[in-house]
């Protein structure tokens, strides 16, 4: 466990360590009344974190820069794409600003706002202004790969999960009553669900490539206080993929809620998954703002909608296979953030089966339009 991490799980927020640390850090990289700050006047408060990230809101009764720690829970990749990310939206003014990183964790801004919750996130007005943001990201150039991505990250989580001992997987569903998937799915099967998607989503979408944020449920999105600007944060999915899986990966995730204080943690709409109620107004939002980013009269709006809600139900089933072979390989080293990780992946499973046939069918008529 690094330093700080390690540091914040043994001690209280009030402790002399903890606070000796933040104003450490305060002093290191903010600097100005930081270096003159003493123990009793700063305060140290828990900010409700993620499956990723441990969060806390630094302030002080002085004119020292109030800001937020925060402190990786996931290492390797992840923490080194998120934080390359982080640093090139803040010098573009597209996030907050990153005040420094130390290994364990990183120093930003705290900007005054609110995190959307999952009711928040199904009004009409929030999920148009979030596809109207959308394409903002989406035309960021990054200095990453343009290789796309999804596919491969669930490769690299089933050999993840081979290693730490996994083995044939039983779907046994929790809170969902879907009945489309197999009683239990074997390490090679689920590869060939992963290599039939993607031969499918190269023959249709190679040209949406975009960059993408991959991990765009509500608690990653901030309003602020100040403008109700939207801003995204934690990218630390980041990479090249699909608009569709991207917008899909968003609008899946309004149909999960994590607020469940008691066992398993989580629970599914089987609702919202089969009646989106945003879907049509979210993609007229996202073409919309793309149309007018890019300085473009579309010739047929009503057809450039149809066909982005084409793409987004292909990919659908497809982020809950990508979050499904994730977390089977945490419930294996027994990850603790108040979520069973073994419903949540059944449960995943089970949303993919159900919705594999509508793909396969968005995959026949676009495959037979495209040939003619």
């Amino acid at each position: 466990m690094r330093p700080v991490k390690k540091l914040f799980s043994e001690n209280e927020l009030d402790s002399d360590v903890v606070l000796e640390k933040v104003i450490q850090l305060g002093a290191d990289f903010i600097g100005g009344e930081w270096k003159s700050v003493d123990k009793n006047q700063v305060k140290v408060t828990k900010i409700l974190g993620g499956q990723s990230n441990h969060m806390f809101h630094v302030t002080s009764s002085t004119d020292a820069k109030e800001y937020l720690l925060r402190l990786h829970r996931l290492g390797g990749n992840h923490v080194f794409t998120d934080t390359v990310n982080f640093a090139i939206f803040s010098e573009r003014e597209l996030g907050p600003k990153l005040y420094g990183f130390f290994d364990g964790g990183r120093m930003e801004e705290y900007l005054p706002s609110v995190t959307l919750d999952s009711d928040r996130i199904l009004e009409q007005e929030i999920s148009r202004k979030v596809g109207a943001t959308f394409p903002r990201y989406h035309a960021i150039d990054m200095p990453i790969s343009k290789t796309r991505r999804c596919f491969q990250v669930m490769r690299e989580s089933l050999k993840d999960y081979r290693d730490l001992g996994g083995d044939d997987y039983e779907i046994i569903p929790t809170t969902v009553t879907y009945s489309e998937h197999p009683g239990k799915v074997s390490i090679e099967d689920l590869h060939k669900e992963i290599d039939l998607m993607e031969n499918w989503a190269n023959e249709l979408f190679e040209d949406t490539v975009v960059f993408c944020h991959n991990d765009l449920a509500c608690a990653n999105i901030l309003e602020l206080n100040s403008k109700r600007e939207l801003v995204f944060i934690d990218w630390e999915f980041a990479s090249y993929n699909c608009r569709g899986f991207d917008i899909a990966m968003h609008l899946s995730e309004t149909a999960v809620d994590f607020r469940d204080p008691t066992p398993p943690g989580i629970k599914f709409s089987e609702e919202l998954t089969d009646n989106p109620p945003n879907l049509h107004g979210f993609v007229e939002a996202y073409i919309n703002a793309d149309n007018e980013l890019k300085n473009r009269i579309p010739s047929d709006r009503s057809g450039e909608i149809s066909k982005l809600i084409q793409e987004v139900e292909f990919f659908w089933p497809i982020t809950h296979l990508f979050w499904a072979c994730f977390v089977m390989k945490l419930a294996l080293v027994k990850y603790n953030c108040g979520v069973d990780m073994d419903v949540q992946a059944k449960d995943r499973f089970a949303i993919y089966y159900h919705l594999k046939g509508r793909t396969q069918q968005i995959w026949e008529k676009l495959r037979k339009q495209k040939n003619q």
